[in-house]
């Protein structure tokens, strides 16, 4: 059964036993509750403490109705509650929901089976919350920076967001996002019907040509949309995202060649006559292609050497395997970046009797997380060789300061990035056969005598979160012949893939590593790289992937 930490702030004595009764007679979970009686004492019990769960009485001596403890729920956002109140008013319950709350409870209707019913469905609902908030901010600088213009809107034609380059390319100010509809943006309505019903049909749009309107419908702009539709969890189409390029000057370049076309036709009807100046401007006219042609060659060229060589750069600053391998001799690092640059890498560090090892994933992918990678790596060095610091918990601590200090992340009254990382690091004591772990949103596996064990990872990243205090626990582990440890990053159980396009989720990677864990670390690599291959085929990558194994 799943243990959860509850904190019931109830003021009335025998309805919170007739609670913890109900509780206590669970079938599916193991409740630890904390009782208080206001919503000071539990304000300060939060500040240190933490819990799964949040059951409150509307009505407390210290509080009038909802609006008393908006604060509470704006100042523990991560933690669901569920509203107790003894008025049957739906509006009641419906405007907590609205303030911040999971679910709102009448008293008289609870009994052990729909209590342990809500208290579940809000802690899963919470978690989606996350989640879906962890993804937003981990493209929210994709978002920001990209030079294409991004968008979301509704069924609709409300936007949702809109990107500074989409507002930009339109002629809008951010003042103008709230009155701004999609409609206002088509120079021919029929062209937004035919897009709707492709997307209803297909799922997505790649290339869809349409002439837009700029700011004061005077302007247009031809452009390329590249759209896909948003699905509720019952697989219902609630809105699109998508991608807006400016192909304007390509289409007057497209006119310009078919008028240079057109004119070669025409000068070739007069040949006979205009042979001569015929030549003459043929000859002019491909020089004038050439040196275009060379000058995209160039630039293609250039672009790409400058990818290569960050690969290479970035190459450089990962440990040797064979290092790796004279501490782990039976050991697999299986590393597949989605761009040639990744923002996922791998750590080693020895330090006496000490090895240090960690799986680190970096906000975003591509150049902007291989950036991440190398504050990360560096930071990561200078931590155990200058300062001499070993235990997991409190090189992370470390490294999270080092990265707000490195991202400008602490300056007051300034617009802070998210930017940031999450990690699982270890601390092996060869002389001792113990290891120590310490992850930062990431777990450690560990497969022993066949059953799977995991250890759980702090709940935040290195840097780019708003806590003010982050304490990162370390768990020592002794190791015995045969244990196997496993460290990875997110891509691999995010993958969508298999026969229904959905994610590999990290239940089947526990599976899978505790079906392979008897093998040699050599084969369960092998194992490891094709399993997410074929689950993959037919579907892009979608992060980099990272994953190590080793076993003693």
């Amino acid at each position: 059964m799943n243990l959860i930490k509850l904190l019931l702030i109830e003021s009335s004595e025998n309805d919170a036993l007739v609670i913890a009764d109900y509780l206590d007679n669970s079938k599916t979970n193991e409740y630890e509750i904390t009782h208080l009686n206001s919503l000071e004492d539990a304000t300060d019990f939060l500040t240190e403490n933490w819990v799964d769960i949040i059951l409150i009485n509307l009505f407390l001596p210290d509080s009038f109705g909802i609006h008393t403890f908006n604060q509470l729920f704006r100042k523990f956002p991560n933690i669901p509650f569920l509203i107790l109140t003894e008025i049957k008013d739906h509006l009641i319950g419906i405007n907590s929901v609205k303030q911040g709350a999971q679910d709102f409870l009448i008293k008289s209707e609870l009994n052990a089976n729909n209590l342990s019913k809500s208290i579940n469905y809000a802690i899963e609902r919470k978690k989606t919350e996350e989640e879906l908030r962890k993804s937003e901010e981990k493209y929210r600088e994709l978002f920001e920076r990209s030079k294409d213009a991004i968008y979301i809107s509704t069924i609709d034609g409300e936007f949702i967001e809109i990107n500074p380059a989409g507002l930009s390319l339109f002629g809008y100010e951010i003042g103008d996002f709230q009155t701004l509809k999609v409609r206002d943006l088509y120079v021919n309505s029929e062209d937004r019907e035919i897009l709707k019903a492709v997307l209803a049909e297909k799922g997505e749009v790649k290339d869809f040509e349409v002439l837009l309107y700029k700011k004061g419908r005077k302007d247009r702009i031809f452009c390329l949309l590249s759209t896909m539709v948003i699905h509720s969890e019952d697989n219902q189409i609630i809105g699109y995202q998508g991608i807006i390029r400016d192909i304007t000057e390509k289409k007057k370049n497209d006119e310009l060649l078919l008028k240079t076309l057109a004119d070669l036709d025409h000068a070739n009807k007069e040949l006979k006559t205009l042979n001569t100046r015929l030549e003459d401007l043929v000859e002019i006219r491909t020089e004038q292609l050439q040196k275009e042609k060379n000058r995209v060659e160039n630039q293609h060229k250039e672009i790409k050497e400058s990818i290569q060589y960050a690969k290479r750069i970035q190459a450089s600053i990962l440990p040797p395997l064979k290092v790796f391998k004279q501490v782990f001799d039976d050991s697999f690092i299986f590393y597949e970046p989605k761009d040639v640059v990744s923002g996922d890498f791998y750590w080693f560090e020895r330090h006496k009797n000490k090895s240090l090892f960690a799986i680190v994933d970096c906000t975003g992918h591509g150049v902007p997380g291989a950036f991440m990678s190398i504050i990360g790596y560096t930071q990561l060095s200078e931590i155990v060789s200058d300062h001499h610091l070993t235990t997991p918990g409190v090189v992370l601590k470390e490294l999270d300061k080092r990265v707000r200090i490195a991202l400008n992340q602490n300056a007051a009254g300034e617009k802070n990035s998210n930017d940031g990382m999450e990690l699982g690091l270890i601390t092996y004591y060869e002389d001792q056969q113990k290891i120590e772990f310490s992850g930062a949103m990431r777990p450690l596996y560990m497969v022993k005598n066949g059953d799977l064990h995991v250890v759980k990872g702090n709940k935040f990243s290195i840097g780019g979160s708003t806590y003010l205090k982050k304490e990162f626990l370390t768990t020592r582990i002794n190791v015995e012949k045969g244990d196997c440890f496993y460290l990875f990053s997110d891509g691999y159980a995010d993958q969508f893939g298999g026969p229904k396009g959905k994610k590999f989720m990290t239940k089947h990677v526990g599976e899978m590593l505790q079906g392979i864990s008897h093998l040699p670390m050599s084969e369960q690599g092998r194992i490891v790289k094709k399993t997410i291959q074929d689950w993959m085929k037919g579907n892009d990558q979608i992060d980099d992937i990272l994953m190590a194994g080793i076993k003693f």
